[in-house]
């Protein structure tokens, strides 16, 4: 991975870089997994927040999965 997710000192996920295939611009994938998030592993992605004026704040875009 490209990155290390971690939460008070636990990690609980990985991230990677891609390149959208489409625009041709980079984006980062997460995935998320540890036990008190639930059985399951949560693949996200890494955006930009909708109507922020810091260009550091970012939001995680989950699609989930039928």
């Amino acid at each position: 991975p490209d990155y290390r997710v971690t939460c008070g000192g636990v990690e609980i996920g990985a991230g990677w870089i891609n390149i959208n295939q489409t625009t041709g611009k980079p984006y980062t994938s997460l995935t998320l997994a540890h036990p008190d998030l639930g059985p399951r592993a949560y693949k996200v992605n890494l955006g930009r927040a909708p109507d922020q004026d810091d260009d550091s704040v970012f939001a995680l875009i989950w699609n989930p999965e039928a």
